[in-house]
């Protein structure tokens, strides 16, 4: 890693917020205060952008830009890094979801243009693939066009089997995995453990979750399977198998409790496969985050390092963006806190 790349990447690492002053921003009274207190952190010329009236949406476009920038800086200085070039899909994936949300309500034109920010896309210079989805006529019309930007010509047809827009969600988690699994390929065999390690928690839950899904949407286990099957890493396939067979929940943690050590989170009392996909979307999350703080603890793997970065920064502000949605809710200090300790426990 470059000198600059390494003293920017510890320097973001510390410029993470304090859990004081996350808990001083959970008792903000308005939306206005929570952005006065914003403007005086690292997050300041983004919070200077919020214009009246304010909005979670708004704060949520703002510092969300911080992030796509230092992992577009990251990526820039760190070309060989293809696992880090392959996550910031994860951006247009993110548009993609809320598009298919959109239309699916109902929402097109400027109530559409609301929510998506395609800053990340005008980085690297493909907002017209942004633009084109959003001025699709339906679900069916914008899922054709993101499928043929996902180029994957071993795509399941998911959506047409359930007719549920999460389905839809599955399909495009299906692509980031792959690129993942791409990227890791192409990755000098030096990196490529710490960067599996690092990332193995977005693959096992996809792999999962997929799965109850699968079972939850009444899919056979043939069809179950070939949701996973072009990204199934041969060392799980016989867990796997067993709980695409499952067919109590009982019979699910019985399969799970057989997977290594640290690869599964615990889904404690959970009664529903329902609970279950909840309870390992927690714990994948928390999994990750525990992993990238792992990586400033201990000499610095170059790859890794930069990643962990992304991801922590990331966590940063998907929980700024929870106390935004929370307060433009009046939800209560407690409460709010509450929530956000629950979002990886």
């Amino acid at each position: 890693m470059q000198p600059y790349l390494l003293a920017k990447a510890y320097a973001w690492r510390g410029m993470l917020l304090p859990k004081s002053f996350i808990q001083e921003l959970a008792a903000s009274r308005t939306l206005s205060e929570f952005i006065d207190a914003i403007k005086a952190t690292v997050y300041s010329q983004e919070a200077q952008q919020i214009t009246p009236p304010y909005s979670a949406l708004k704060v949520e476009h703002a510092l969300r830009r911080r992030l796509v920038k230092i992992h577009h800086t990251l990526m820039t200085l760190s070309r060989k890094n293809h696992v880090l070039s392959a996550l910031y899909a994860r951006y247009t994936a993110r548009n993609f979801k809320t598009i298919i949300r959109a239309l699916h309500a109902g929402i097109k034109g400027e109530e559409l243009n609301m929510l998506i920010d395609p800053y990340a896309e005008e980085l690297i210079g493909t907002r017209d693939v942004i633009a084109r989805v959003m001025g699709s006529e339906g679900v069916e019309e914008a899922l054709s066009m993101i499928r043929r930007y996902m180029a994957d010509e071993t795509f399941i047809p998911i959506f047409e089997k359930v007719m549920d827009p999460v389905a839809i969600e599955v399909e495009i988690d299906r692509w980031q995995v792959n690129r993942l699994r791409q990227a890791l390929r192409k990755t000098p065999r030096a990196w490529r453990s710490g960067l599996s390690y690092l990332v193995m928690p977005i693959y096992l839950r996809f792999v999962f979750t997929a799965i109850l899904r699968g079972k939850v949407w009444g899919m056979n286990t043939k069809e179950i399977g070939s949701m996973i099957e072009g990204v199934l890493d041969d060392t799980i396939r016989p867990v796997v198998s067993v709980v695409i067979e499952s067919n109590t929940v009982e019979e699910v943690k019985k399969a799970f409790s057989v997977m290594p050590k640290g690869t599964v989170p615990s889904i404690g009392e959970s009664d529903t496969l329902t609970d279950i996909i909840q309870s390992l979307e927690r714990g994948y999350r928390g999994m990750l985050l525990t992993r990238a703080r792992q990586c400033f603890l201990r000499p610095f793997d170059e790859p890794s390092l930069a990643l962990a970065t992304v991801f922590l920064i990331e966590e940063e502000v998907a929980q700024l963006v929870a106390l935004a949605a929370g307060i433009e809710q009046g939800v209560g200090p407690e409460a709010l806190l509450d929530r956000l300790a629950s979002l990886t426990a």
